[in-house]
């Protein structure tokens, strides 16, 4: 019985991150030293920003402290849904620290689609896991994809895990296989790579991890 609830739900993911447009991870750095301009845009920031909130195209917020001349200043990361990168910076380009040239964007990850979430006060530290170019046997890989897919549920149950999107990853051979990404709350990235090791993938030498710092998540309901 859980064979089968395990395999529905990853033909359920699986089939998700082909029908609907995907969620990307963006990270931002500052172009600018002049900290109070950058204070008197946050507002104007702010109201744009929580526009793309409102239509639901932001998924996920975190904030990271930063200095400027000298001054402590929050900068955002967040996830946001669009078609491709060039769409994300479509939609960005129009907002007021973009336009003023204070912001750039440093990075961009292809996330997938999102299926959990949970919003504590916390570090979160993100998580890319990626299958390795070898040979496994489809069995196999559904085997430890629903091991893993279970045990990001129980962790997210359990509160460790923030968030989780799902992914396709094509390899060298033509095969196309999902992967995953994580949210945990962590004290620091060792200890981010040691709760990876609890996926099956990671521990048997299947896939590799990479981890990032994401900052506090924030509750996008009381922004």
């Amino acid at each position: 019985m859980k064979l089968l609830k395990t395999t529905a739900l990853i033909t359920a993911l699986f089939t998700s991150t082909l029908t609907f447009a995907d969620d990307f991870g963006v990270e931002l750095a500052w172009n600018t030293t002049d900290a109070k301009l950058v204070m008197d845009t946050f507002p104007q920031q702010k109201l744009a920003f929580g526009a793309l909130i409102d239509k639901g195209e932001i998924k996920d917020m975190f904030i990271v402290p930063t200095k400027i001349d000298g001054k402590t200043v929050q900068l955002l990361r967040f996830v946001i849904e669009a078609d491709d990168e060039t769409h994300v910076r479509q939609k960005l380009k129009e907002l007021p620290m973009y336009k003023k040239n204070l912001i750039k964007i440093s990075n961009i990850k292809q996330l997938g689609s999102k299926w959990l979430d949970k919003t504590p006060v916390y570090k979160n530290y993100g998580v890319i896991i990626t299958w390795k170019q070898n040979n496994i046997k489809p069995m196999e890989i559904s085997r430890v994809l629903g091991i893993d897919l279970q045990l990001v549920v129980d962790l997210n149950y359990a509160g460790l895990v923030t968030s989780s999107y799902i992914n396709t990853q094509k390899l060298k051979n033509g095969l196309t296989r999902p992967i995953y990404s994580v949210s945990f709350l962590a004290k620091d990235e060792a200890h981010a790579k040691m709760l990876s090791q609890q996926f099956e993938a990671v521990s048997l030498g299947y896939a590799t991890i990479e981890v990032q710092y994401l900052g506090r998540k924030l509750d996008m309901k009381q922004r």
